[in-house]
C-alpha cells in the first residue's frame, strides 16, 4: 500500500513493461538502486492463475504455466484494451493482474525499507506517452496514489541528466525504446529543467522477442526431423513445455552473447543438438525488425516536424537496444551516433524519479486513437514477419479469424482501416454507428452488430520457412453478435484458407466455437475471451502437419458496419475480414 506523507522514506520508479517489469528505489541520503526480484533486476510481467485461484507473477507464473497453460498470461500489458481476462476458469479485471505484478514490485520494496507494510513511499509510475486516458486510469486503479510519468519523458531524464548526453534549451531529441515486447520512439523538446513530448508512436509487435522469433524460425531448418520439432515448438505435455521454455531461454542468452562475441553456439533441448549462430547471421535475421524501428522513427520526426539535421541526439533505451547492430543501424539512417548506457533496461525506470508527473496524452494522439499507433508495413519477399510472437512455425501453424490475433498471423494491408498513416493520425473514420431502435440496449452494444453474418473473405499472413506468405480463404465461417454483449464465431463450415509457397500448398482449417465478450466503442470492438471449443489443422499437399485446439491472442478490432456488410481488421494489424449480414437480432 502506498502511505500519504510528505517526507517520504524511500521514492520508488516503477517500469512496468510489456515483457519485464524493473524497478528503482532510492532511500534517505542513499543513491538510487535497482530492486531485484529472485537476484535479478528484470522482474516477468507474467501472470498465471494457478488452481486455487491465486494470481502468481514473475517466475513463479513461468514456472506454473509449464503444468497450468490455460491460467497463463505472458503479456498482460496488452491486455490494457480489455476490461477483464479469462484465465483458467477465473474471469479476472485487467487492473487486478497489474496490480498483482505490481504488488510484487512493492512487497521487493517493503524488505528493502525493513518496514512491511506501512513504510512512507512515493511511487513512481512509468506509462507510454501515447496512453490516454481510460488506460492511465486502468494502470493507477492496479496502483492508486501513484504519479504517473511518461515514459520516453523518463528516460530522456536519466540519460540526458546523467549519462552526459548534450542536449540544449530548445533542441530536440529522439528516444528510441526497443524492449523485449515493443518499440517506441518519441520527439522530445528541453524546456529548463523537463522535457516535452512533441510526437510519439508505438509497435506493439516490434521487440526483442521478435528477433528471437526469427532465431527460433532459423534455428527449425537445423532440424532434420519435422516430427521432433514438432514436440518442441508445439509442446503438448509438462516435459515438452518446459523443453520449449528452455530453448526460448537459450536463444535469448545466446543473442546477448553475440553483443560480446562474433558466434556461439544455441542448445536445442529436447533433440539434444547445438546449432551455432554467429553475428552476422543475428544481423540478418534482425534486420527486418530494426529496419521497422527506422521506418517509425522517421515517420514520427516527420509528424514532430522535425529535420535530421535538427536533431541533437538519440537516446537509446530499452534492453534490446544493447545490441550492436542498433547502433550500426540508426548512425546509418541518421548520420548521429545514439547516446548508450550499459543498463539501458534501467533508463525507464531511472529517470522516472527525476522527472515530472505526466499531465495528459501528447498533442500527437488525438481522441479515439489507439495506442500502440500502427505503421502501415509492407513485408518483402522473404522477410522475417514483423509478428511472431508466439511463433509456431509453419509446419505447425495454429492460427485463428474473427477478432482473434492467432499465434503466428499478422497483416500488412496498407490498407487496413486500424492502421493509422502517422503519429497524429486517427483511425480511419468509418460510418456512424446505427441509431439504436431501442433505447433499451446496454453500454457497448452497436445494433448494427446484431445478427448473423457470414465470411465471404479473411486475409492473414503466416510464417513458413522463414518467409511471410499470404493466406486467403476462410469463407462459410459464422458469428453472432447478441444484447449480452457476447458473440459467437462458428467455424462448422469453414471453407479452407490457402496459402502456396515453393511449389507446396498450405491448407489450414478450422472447427468448434469461440464465444467472446465485445464492447462496441465508436468504430472500435474491444475483446475478451468467454469460451474457446476450437480446434485447427494444417495440412501440406494434403498430408496433415498439425492439429490441436486453437490458441487466441486477443485485441481490439476495427470495424465498419452497414445493415448488409461487415468490415472487420485487427487493431494491431492481423487480419482483415469481409462479411454479409445473413440474418438479423
Amino acid at each position: 500500500m502506498i502511505a500519504a506523507h510528505r517526507a517520504a522514506a524511500a521514492r520508488l520508479g516503477i517500469d512496468f513493461g510489456t515483457s519485464s517489469t524493473v524497478a528503482v528505489i532510492a532511500l534517505p541520503q542513499r543513491d538510487p538502486r535497482p530492486l531485484l526480484f529472485d537476484g535479478s533486476p528484470l522482474l516477468p510481467s507474467a501472470v498465471c492463475v494457478d488452481p486455487t485461484g491465486r494470481i502468481l507473477v514473475g517466475r513463479d507464473a513461468l514456472h506454473t504455466a509449464m503444468s497450468r497453460p490455460q491460467g497463463f498470461e505472458p503479456h498482460p500489458k496488452q491486455r490494457v484494451d480489455d476490461v477483464t481476462v479469462l484465465l483458467g476458469d477465473a474471469e479476472i479485471a485487467v487492473s487486478r493482474l497489474y496490480g498483482a505484478v505490481l504488488d510484487r514490485v512493492l512487497a521487493e520494496a517493503d524488505h528493502v525499507t525493513g518496514r512491511v507494510g506501512d513504510q512512507p513511499v512515493e511511487v513512481v509510475l512509468t506509462c507510454p506517452a501515447g496512453w490516454g486516458p481510460r488506460r492511465r486510469a486502468t494502470l493507477l486503479e492496479a496502483l492508486p496514489g501513484a504519479r504517473l510519468v511518461d515514459e520516453p519523458v523518463a528516460a530522456a531524464h536519466h540519460l540526458v541528466d546523467l549519462a552526459g548526453a548534450d542536449l540544449a534549451e530548445g533542441r530536440t531529441a529522439v528516444v528510441y525504446d526497443l524492449g523485449a515486447g515493443t518499440f517506441d520512439a518519441a520527439v522530445l523538446r528541453r524546456t529548463g529543467d523537463e522535457f516535452t513530448v512533441v510526437a510519439a508512436r508505438g509497435v506493439s509487435d516490434c521487440g526483442g522477442l521478435d528477433i528471437d522469433a526469427a532465431i527460433v524460425a532459423h534455428l527449425s531448418t537445423a532440424v532434420p526431423h519435422a516430427d521432433a520439432w514438432h514436440r518442441l515448438n508445439q509442446p503438448a505435455t509438462t516435459t515438452e513445455r518446459r523443453a520449449r521454455q528452455q530453448l526460448w531461454d537459450n536463444v535469448r542468452a545466446g543473442k546477448e552473447m553475440l553483443s560480446r562475441t562474433t558466434a556461439t553456439l544455441i542448445h536445442l533441448p529436447l533433440l539434444d543438438i547445438e546449432v551455432p549462430l554467429g553475428r552476422e547471421e543475428l544481423d540478418a535475421l534482425a534486420a527486418p525488425i530494426l529496419d521497422r524501428t527506422v521506418a517509425t522513427v522517421r515517420e514520427v520526426l516527420q509528424a514532430a516536424k522535425v529535420d535530421t539535421a535538427d536533431l541533437a541526439a538519440i537516446l537509446l533505451s530499452g534492453g534490446s537496444s544493447r545490441m550492436p547492430a542498433v547502433v550500426t543501424v540508426l548512425h546509418r539512417a541518421f548520420g548521429i551516433t545514439p547516446v548508450t548506457v550499459d543498463q539501458p533496461e534501467l533508463a525507464v525506470a531511472e529517470g522516472s524519479l527525476r522527472a515530472r508527473a505526466a499531465t495528459a496524452p501528447p498533442p500527437a494522439m488525438k481522441p479515439g486513437e489507439h495506442w500502440p499507433a500502427q505503421v502501415p508495413v509492407t513485408v518483402p519477399a522473404g522477410a522475417a514477419p514483423p509478428r511472431v510472437r508466439r511463433i509456431g512455425l509453419a509446419a505447425a501453424l495454429t492460427a485463428g479469424i474473427l477478432g482473434l490475433a492467432a499465434t503466428v498471423l499478422y497483416a500488412t494491408d496498407p490498407h487496413d482501416p486500424g492502421a493509422a498513416t502517422g503519429p497524429t493520425a486517427s483511425a480511419s473514420p468509418s460510418p456512424s454507428p446505427t441509431p439504436s431502435p431501442s433505447p433499451t440496449y446496454p453500454p457497448g452494444i452497436d445494433p448494427c452488430l446484431l445478427g448473423t453474418w457470414r465470411v465471404t473473405m479473411n486475409t492473414a499472413y503466416g510464417l513458413i520457412d522463414g518467409d511471410s506468405i499470404q493466406y486467403a480463404g476462410g469463407a462459410d465461417t459464422t458469428f453472432t453478435y447478441k444484447t449480452d454483449n457476447t458473440y459467437t464465431a462458428n467455424y462448422a463450415k469453414m471453407k479452407p484458407r490457402i496459402a502456396k509457397h515453393r511449389g507446396n500448398t498450405y491448407t489450414y482449417v478450422m472447427r468448434g466455437t469461440v464465444t467472446l465478450r465485445y464492447h462496441a466503442d465508436g468504430d472500435t470492438n474491444v475483446l475478451s475471451m468467454v469460451r474457446n471449443n476450437s480446434t485447427n489443422e494444417l495440412r501440406r499437399n494434403g498430408a496433415v502437419v498439425s492439429r490441436g485446439p486453437t490458441s487466441f491472442l486477443l485485441e481490439s478490432q476495427q470495424y465498419r458496419c452497414t445493415s448488409e456488410r461487415l468490415l472487420l481488421s485487427s487493431s494491431q494489424g492481423n487480419y482483415t475480414i469481409d462479411a454479409v449480414k445473413i440474418s438479423g437480432p
